[in-house]
């Protein structure tokens, strides 16, 4: 008799795949046979649950490996197959960011952004979040991958009332380092909104605002090249 295997809980960080994927991934199956194994820890579906059912879709019979390790190295483990073999919403990451800072409050955010794929200032918003809310504590340094403390920087009170991600502002920049910022920031705010454009509407009217704003960034850096020029000669 096969044993039947459950998806164990740290899978469910990731969605499963969309009905056309989950398909191509059936028929790619039974074509080609399982090409990665699936990976069990403490007897249920780490990694491969998408697999173990197109395996079964297809009359392929399923191979597995086991996963060692703590509830820790298993979760590393899902989020590092995963991040970058899925397309996520920009909900699905920070649901992942909001666990991974649960989980440890003192990564830094740097670190959990390397490992989400995401920026730290998106890191930043998410853990001003949970700590307004108590779900983390406010702690004064955090820990890089380097495993060095480092002092977290101060935060500064908006009298608008806007949230962390909407504090800096051109009137706020007073130097190259606050200009850059300022940059990362909002284009860190446009690539939110144009997934939120992909999602609302659909990919081409996505696609045809991003083309227009590049073309209105090569317009700008056209015009200001001749001060350029004039400042280094």
């Amino acid at each position: 008799m096969t044993t039947a295997y459950e998806p164990h809980p740290l899978s469910a960080m990731f969605p499963p795949l969309s009905e056309e994927d989950f398909g191509k991934l059936a028929a790619d199956i039974k074509l080609h046979g399982l090409r990665q194994h699936i990976v069990l820890y403490q007897g249920k579906i780490l990694d491969g649950n998408n697999r173990y059912r197109a395996c079964e879709l297809a009359g392929i019979k399923p191979t597995f490996a086991n996963f060692t390790g703590i509830d820790a190295d298993a979760r590393n483990y899902v989020i590092s197959a995963n991040i970058h073999r899925r397309h996520l919403s920009r909900e699905d990451r920070k649901a992942i960011i909001e666990m991974l800072l649960k989980a440890d409050p003192t990564k830094s955010n740097r670190q959990i952004g390397e490992q989400t794929k995401s920026s730290h200032h998106t890191v930043e918003a998410v853990r001003g979040e949970l700590e307004a809310t108590g779900q983390i504590a406010q702690l004064e340094e955090t820990t890089g991958a380097d495993n060095k403390k480092r002092k977290r920087k101060a935060k500064h009170k908006s009298s608008s009332g806007k949230g962390e991600m909407e504090k800096i502002t051109y009137q706020k920049v007073v130097n190259a380092s606050t200009a850059l910022n300022a940059y990362r920031l909002f284009e860190q705010h446009l690539l939110d909104v144009l997934e939120d454009v992909k999602e609302k509407s659909d990919f081409s009217q996505a696609d045809e605002l991003a083309q227009a704003t590049i073309e209105k960034l090569q317009e700008k850096l056209n015009v200001m090249q001749p001060e350029m020029a004039d400042e280094a000669a």
